[in-house]
């Protein structure tokens, strides 16, 4: 299944092989699982950066509940040594630069559109397309 992209400047077109939502845990993972299939891919995040949750989640105090172990990637041995979690329940700030560290050490970010609001999408049964 394809999905075809129209910017709103220049209505331009680009298709691609899919279109990831959201640059939080689940969108960085599924950007770097597509590019490692060799998909052609693209993703749009509102923030101006990545982090999903833990980037809008910054009122004082904000923490996990979930031990850290839970927040860590399993997909790359190297990033599971590299980083190492300074308290059993990390802090939203602490749990946003784990991300910023995945998105850079993969780059990542280059694959979404930051400052991009997601209004709708739309399911074209002839062409078979998003």
């Amino acid at each position: 299944m394809s999905a075809s992209i129209q910017a709103p400047a220049g209505n331009k077109l680009r298709e691609v092989d899919a279109v990831v939502i959201g640059a939080g845990f689940a969108g960085l993972y599924m950007t770097y699982r597509l590019r490692e299939l060799g998909l052609s891919h693209r993703g749009f995040e509102q923030g101006s950066g990545v982090g999903g949750t833990w980037y809008w989640n910054r009122y004082p105090g904000a923490s996990s509940d979930s031990e850290s172990w839970v927040y860590s990637f399993t997909f790359s041995p190297e990033l599971e040594q590299e980083w190492t979690w300074s308290c059993r329940f990390p802090e939203q700030a602490e749990i946003l630069r784990y991300l910023e560290h995945v998105a850079d050490r993969f780059d990542l970010r280059p694959a979404f559109d930051f400052n991009t609001c997601v209004t709708g999408v739309r399911y074209d049964e002839t062409a078979g397309r998003w």
